[in-house]
């Protein structure tokens, strides 16, 4: 029997398949088709359906038998033709996630010293085989479907620092693929490793980091694992490596830089930008390229380029485990970004390899959803997917000790998927925070499954990026919209939506723009890796202010993130007016752009000691930290002085359970304000910092651009 590209047939659910028939092939008609396999199954399909099209006829048949899903099937037609059936969106179906979700903690190469296991979930393959290399041999072995369509094989050998791929034979032809499960690999994930994490330095204790019982309880850093370092000013002995961050005293002119520095700044959590492996950084050759790493490879693999040798499997895993510790030691929590909305390619990626048209998500016309703009997303509706990401979550927590996770693009995610993954955090540490970006993604999936912000109120504890709080403080951020002022940057008309920004949008009372259901769901940012940075931005959007004038505002918009309610958010370098040279979208561009300039850390200390001062008054006072819609509204109030000015005054307990009143005042205009109260207040922060010398005063010089925290 003659095989046709000209007929391709897909088995989209039980009892049905889907065929298309070239035009140019007897003008695609077909009188009739059969179902038929390699061991002498035949059976007759009946014609349900036809549909005319340009190109193609489509035939929609119904297939009067049981099939079993794993075997090689046939489709022939009249003609004497035949094209193997490929298993599609059957995959999809409910029956299917019913008769193959497979719940075991057992995927993937488990090591031990005298076997190693290995076990890979794919069901509509009809065999798999893996190839490993161990000790400059190469072994071949097939492996035994069992429950579920898990295949299976135990290899009695010692393989520690083995590699391997499988060999998937599915809808007619071999893919070879790495491990979706696995734990380490070579270079640029070319072929897994089996590793024994046993051999590990163990984790560090936590007990030096903070407790989080909210997440507004956390001040959160993001920085990337390279930037950090990259650059010869960080006075480290290697650069961009996970090593690199485990170098204690660095400087430059005499200022701390890297851990040192970090630890110094008194933030609770470093967000490290992706360090699980991706695709567009090649890991033999890594100074040649740059990127941020949104662009996932291999999920539960730390990237090669920043070991000291990313061929050799553990130099990754044990590096990034080392640094995890140095954190936790120094008393830093340590966030994951993680990438689960979509995959660099899908047809490069060992998901699709493994079992076609499963873990990504397609939309009604039959096409790969595109709500991440990346050319696919990740289908977490599917029950194996969404096992995939709570193990994934489980792996990365129990075996290097993160903290929490960020979820790049959230709202390609399902609301089901997200509260399972704060669920299964918050089991394995109750310090777990889980956050992400909420922006309602035009995703494949209906608006109320979402992962959205505008769901918020169905994720309780999970907390989204805030960027109405973004463009009221600074003004809106894209490349086209630079010229937009915030109510610290000029627009003085933006401070009724200023007043709504810094109670985290959490109130429903007194006209207030209300989102989140709780402001633990907020995270207050004004700058992050996307776009521009704030002090960028402000040559454009403040070009006529002087550069000392600039500074007070970018002060301003730290001491904004700092008090506002809810989560506060730094951006590396903000905190030092990080320039990224009037870039906006930098994902791909080398170190002179992106790298951490510490030179800057000298020239701008003023502006770090100022963002020190306004995370000790943060962590101090309780009044910075309301956990629900409530307390905000018997709590906070607002006064707006002559339409430009804001006084945002806190009223609750303290830590010592007496109520204390804290007034933080605004003022984004150039003229000095003379603000006179009944009652004695003392100033703890100025312009300047924080104010040593605490004198009783009823009257609060206020000076231009200028942020004033006074309490009594």
């Amino acid at each position: 029997m003659q095989n046709s590209d000209n007929i391709l047939a897909y088995m989209d659910d039980y009892g049905k398949v889907v065929v298309s028939v070239n035009r140019h092939f007897y003008q695609g008609k077909c009188d009739y088709f059969y179902i038929s396999d390699n061991e002498g199954f035949c059976h007759d399909c009946v014609i349900s359906r036809i549909e005319e099209r340009a190109d193609a006829n489509i035939y929609e048949l119904s297939i009067p038998c049981d099939i079993k899903i794993g075997k090689q099937y046939y489709l022939v037609e009249n003609h004497g033709v035949q094209n193997v059936i490929q298993y599609r969106f059957i995959v999809k179906t409910r029956q299917f996630n019913n008769e193959f979700y497979y719940d075991g903690s057992d995927l993937g190469a488990h090591y031990h010293k005298q076997y190693t296991d290995f076990a890979l979930w794919a069901p509509t393959a009809s065999k798999v085989c893996v190839e490993i290399e161990n000790n400059h041999e190469t072994y071949v072995y097939m492996m035994k479907r069992s429950e579920k369509g898990v295949y299976r094989l135990r290899v009695n050998k010692n393989l520690e620092r083995a590699t391997y791929v499988y060999y998937v034979y599915v809808n007619g032809k071999v893919n070879i693929s790495a491990d979706p499960y696995a734990i380490s690999s070579c270079a640029n994930g070319d072929r897994s490793a089996v590793i024994n994490f046993g051999r590990l330095e163990a984790l560090a204790d936590d007990r030096c980091c903070a407790k989080i019982s909210h997440n507004n309880e956390a001040i959160i850093y993001e920085a990337s694992v390279r930037d950090l370092t990259s650059l010869a000013s960080s006075g480290t002995s290697t650069h961009g490596l996970f090593l690199s961050l485990c170098e204690a005293d660095t400087s430059y002119n005499g200022y701390s830089t890297g851990l040192s520095y970090i630890k110094e700044l008194g933030i609770t959590h470093i967000q490290l930008m992706p360090i699980f492996d991706f695709a567009t950084v090649d890991e033999n050759q890594r100074k040649r390229q740059y990127n941020w790493g949104y662009d996932p490879s291999q999920y539960n693999v730390p990237d090669g380029s920043f070991a000291s040798d990313p061929n050799d499997p553990y130099a990754r895993v044990a590096q990034l485990r080392k640094m995890i510790n140095c954190f936790h030691n120094n008393g830093i929590r340590v966030n994951m970004d993680v990438v689960f909305n979509h995959m660099y390619d899908v047809n490069y990626s060992a998901f699709q390899k493994c079992v076609p048209y499963y873990y990504f998500r397609y939309n009604q016309a039959g096409y790969l959803s595109n709500g991440s703009y990346c050319g696919n997303d990740l289908d977490s509706t599917s029950l194996m997917v969404r096992k995939y990401i709570l193990d994934s979550i489980t792996f990365w927590m129990k075996n290097y000790g993160v903290d929490g996770f960020r979820f790049d693009l959230m709202g390609i995610i399902d609301i089901t998927t997200m509260n399972e993954v704060l669920k299964t955090a918050k089991n394995i540490n109750p310090n777990a925070m889980v956050y992400g970006e909420g922006w309602n993604m035009p995703t494949a999936l209906g608006d109320d499954q979402k992962a959205s912000m505008m769901n918020n109120d169905k994720m309780m504890g999970i907390a989204h990026f805030n960027d109405y709080f973004r463009d009221v403080v600074k003004g809106k951020t894209s490349d086209d919209e630079r010229y937009d002022q915030g109510y610290i940057t000029g627009n003085i008309y933006k401070i009724r939506e200023m007043e709504s920004a810094l109670i985290a949008n959490s109130a429903m009372a007194r006209g207030y723009d209300y989102i989140y259901a709780d402001p633990n769901h907020s995270i207050s940012f004004v700058e992050c890796h996307d776009n521009c940075t704030s002090w960028d931005k402000m040559k454009d959007c403040c070009k006529d202010a002087i550069r000392e004038v600039r500074i007070l505002k970018h002060k301003m918009m730290i001491a904004a993130v700092m008090f506002a309610q809810g989560v506060p958010f730094i951006h590396s370098g903000q905190e030092f007016c990080r320039t990224k040279l009037q870039y906006g979208n930098t994902y791909n561009k080398p170190d002179t752009i992106n790298g951490i300039d510490w030179s800057r850390r000298c020239a701008f200390n003023d502006v770090v000691e100022y963002t020190k001062a306004c995370i000790k008054i943060r962590k101090k006072y309780k009044a910075f930290k309301l956990n629900s819609s409530q307390e905000i509204i018997s709590s906070v109030r607002f006064n707006i002085i002559d339409n430009a000015v804001l006084e945002y005054t806190i009223v609750c307990p303290d830590e010592d359970n007496k109520i204390t009143e804290v007034k933080v005042v605004f003022n984004p205009t150039e003229y000095q304000k003379y603000l006179s109260y009944d009652n004695d207040y003392f100033i703890i922060l100025d312009e300047v910092g924080m104010v040593e010398s605490q004198l009783a005063t009823r009257v609060i010089v206020v000076k231009p651009y200028s942020c004033v925290v006074f309490v009594r």
